[in-house]
């Protein structure tokens, strides 16, 4: 009986050192595979104990490796223990192609955040991308930046002398993602191009801004607004922009016919709007979808308005950037007005789609299809 007793105990005890033993083998490879926090130089190094902490003062060429991330300063103290450090002067992060530099930061093991402030500056050689601002914290698992105090994003083109600037009060920045977060008092800035909004991405793989919450953007003198707007920019400017919901843009051309001191204006609404960018940075065209709607004047004539409509319409534009074509497709409707010699009237048209010609922004050719019906009237009436 005894003997029974102590065999089954001995196969307890067993079982159980066996569930130690192996609970320590997970907690040892769990802390082999964690980053090592290395001291690799320091002209000096004053070493106190103090209430079971170990502190070191380092001065002078300090430097730090912890995984892939070395940091260099010309003073530091570190708590051992906590797995916690002051970086002060000249603190320097290398990181693959990325380098950050700050006045002053604060690193703590547990958390994996680097803390910086003063004059905070971080560059990817790799992706142009820099990134400013007073003070900002980086993750550097996730390698998430959130900062604070004015900052900025810069993309540097070197196919133009134009750069691309990103403000708001709030940004953060995913190094892994290569995307960039801005809200409130969002600005986004590259050569002709000025755009504002309360929230918005930027990709800097893909080189595209999307811009949210009361978006609007100015290109020169045109403008358009809409509840939400995508940015695709080339390699030395802007290529296009698809505005959805509530679409409207503003076009002025001042180029218009042979008369000085004369600009023109056309207005666009859609359910949404694409625009495209010519190489040489002058408007290429302009569709609207859903409810499209244009209307035409000059400011010499403000009264005499062009009008168009239909379920989808194209607007070219010529090499100048002055209008070219304008084409309706599914219940097309257009009123132009017509000036010639001993004449002047309103042609108004209607068709399953309408083609509109212009030279010298004025309508000179109009072609229907499809049910189509045309109406002169003459200026008097």
């Amino acid at each position: 009986m005894m003997s029974r007793f102590s065999d089954n105990l001995k196969r307890r005890l067993t079982g159980a050192l066996c569930v130690l033993l192996m609970l320590f083998s997970v907690a040892a490879r769990v802390e082999d595979n964690a980053p090592s926090l290395v001291l690799e130089s320091a002209d000096s190094n004053e070493n106190s104990y103090s209430n079971g902490e170990f502190i070191s003062v380092l001065k002078g060429n300090v430097v730090f490796t912890y995984d892939d991330i070395q940091i260099s300063s010309d003073e530091a103290t570190w708590w051992r223990n906590q797995g916690v450090i002051d970086f002060r002067k000249k603190v320097k992060v290398v990181r693959g192609a990325s380098t950050l530099t700050c006045d002053r930061m604060h690193f703590t093991k547990d958390d994996n955040v680097l803390t910086a402030s003063g004059h905070f500056d971080f560059i990817d050689t790799v992706e142009l991308t820099r990134l400013t601002g007073k003070e900002a914290d980086y993750h550097v698992q996730t390698r998430n930046f959130n900062l604070r105090g004015n900052p900025r994003m810069v993309r540097y083109d070197t196919a133009a002398a134009e750069t691309l600037t990103i403000t708001g009060l709030l940004m953060s920045y995913t190094d892994s993602l290569k995307r960039a977060t801005v809200k409130d008092s969002v600005n986004i800035t590259k050569g002709k191009l000025a755009s504002k909004c309360r929230f918005a991405h930027y990709f800097t793989e893909t080189n595209k801004a999307q811009l949210r919450v009361n978006p609007r953007v100015t290109y020169e003198s045109h403008k358009v607004v809409g509840d939400s707007i995508d940015l695709q920019f080339g390699k030395e400017s802007l290529r296009s922009a698809m505005i959805k919901g509530h679409s409207h843009g503003v076009y002025v051309d001042t180029s218009v016919a042979a008369v000085k001191s004369d600009t023109g204006y056309t207005q666009v609404w859609g359910d949404s709007l694409y625009i495209t960018i010519s190489d040489s940075g002058m408007l290429d065209s302009m569709w609207s979808y859903g409810k499209a709607l244009s209307k035409y004047f000059t400011t010499k004539k403000p009264d005499l308005v062009n009008e168009a409509a239909g379920k989808v319409m194209l607007m070219s534009f010529a090499e100048r950037g002055n209008v070219d074509k304008v084409k309706i497709w599914g219940n097309a409707w257009s009123k132009y007005y017509i000036e010639e010699e001993g004449s002047s009237g309103a042609n108004e048209a209607s068709g399953d789609s309408i083609l509109v010609a212009f030279r010298k922004g004025k309508a000179a050719v109009l072609t229907l299809a499809g049910r189509a019906r045309g109406v002169y009237f003459p200026r008097e009436m």
